[in-house]
């Protein structure tokens, strides 16, 4: 039985979500009143991340910029069950799942001015998606429960050092089939396998055995981790490194090989403001927000003249799967269902 969220836990998280709320409404209120100026952002970047870039946005612009900020796996039934009246401009999503979406016409195709000098690597050739950021698998482990709990063993340096049966119904992670978070892990897995899925989904079954908790966002495993309730947990580096820097006792751990993906925005097809959208994606990919995006999201730039975050580590310190973010895309429907159904989520 999977366990559930102790009461000092649920008052934690009760706190942020009416910070959030609070948050998403002040958005809301800055409507400038001039018909189809505002622009609508659905993103599964952090809220307070996502809120700020709005403001910016809306400062140097004088458009608004409406955030509705929900898990990735959220958002993309939110967009498909939208389609034909769509009320997003724009869409936070992985490099990945933009080619299913384009073949359901539900994004649009468009060449950013703001791409031009971008490494061929995060420039789609057919103009769907637009980098902004790459972002790292992760795990975070609690030290004082890791000490105590962990049979005198060193913290896990790979994912396979986590399948110890000390650590049953110990782990935390996001549900895959809801979290964009929890199924770059699975994918992750895949590829760290070579693509041989049989050998992943052994792995994942052993994973699975002592996992205690499904989260439905990829923000929770980081929270859950750092107030106790679980000994580890499966999250984005920027999760895990806010969490960190508030003075938790989270050690961060890049396990050997992790996935790294590419994250960035499309328009939407349909949109109600589709120039409006357009700027706004293309002004996400200047200088000035990519600095603020690796800044406030502790993410890997896409641009060149962007630096890195104090204390993030070098990707060329970092050994990573061979990430492929097509095939990440077009399995997701069928091992999120795999997986659901294997596990019984």
């Amino acid at each position: 039985m999977r366990n559930r969220l102790s009461r000092s836990t649920l008052a934690v998280l009760a706190a942020a979500l009416l910070v959030a709320s609070g948050l998403s409404a002040c958005g809301a209120d800055g409507d400038s009143g001039e018909p189809g100026k505002a622009v609508t952002w659905y993103t599964p970047m952090p809220e307070d991340a996502a809120r700020r870039l709005a403001e910016a946005y809306e400062k140097e612009s004088g458009v608004d910029v409406k955030v509705l900020r929900q898990s990735a796996g959220e958002l993309l039934s939110r967009i498909k069950a939208e389609s034909g009246d769509p009320a997003a401009d724009v869409l936070g999503l992985a490099s990945g799942d933009a080619g299913p979406l384009a073949k359901e016409r539900l994004i649009k195709s468009f060449k950013s001015t703001a791409a031009a000098g971008l490494d061929g690597r995060f420039v789609d050739p057919d103009g769907y998606w637009h980098a902004n950021e790459m972002i790292l698998i992760m795990l975070g482990v609690n030290a004082e429960r890791w000490e105590k709990e962990a049979g005198g063993r060193a913290l896990p340096q790979t994912w396979d050092d986590l399948l110890i049966p000390e650590l049953k119904g110990k782990l935390v992670m996001p549900n895959p089939t809801l979290s964009g978070t929890g199924y770059t892990f699975v994918a992750t897995q895949i590829f760290r396998f070579g693509g041989d899925e049989a050998a992943a989904w052994r792995y994942l079954d052993g994973f699975n055995a002592l996992v205690g908790q499904y989260t439905d966002s990829g923000g929770a495993p980081s929270q859950l981790v750092a107030t106790g309730e679980y000994v580890a947990g499966v999250s984005f580096a920027h999760d895990l490194l806010n969490v960190s820097d508030a003075g938790f006792p989270v050690e961060l751990v890049y396990p050997k090989p992790t996935g790294l993906v590419i994250s960035g925005n499309a328009l939407v097809e349909g949109a109600p403001n589709p120039e409006g959208g357009q700027r706004f994606i293309e002004w996400l990919q200047g200088k000035e927000a990519s600095q603020m995006i690796v800044d406030l999201v502790h993410s890997y730039p896409v641009r060149t003249d962007v630096t890195l975050p104090e204390g993030a580590k070098s990707l060329g310190d970092l050994e990573l799967v061979d990430y492929d973010p097509v095939r990440a895309g077009e399995m997701r429907k069928k091992v999120s269902t795999e997986y659901a159904d294997r596990y019984k989520l």
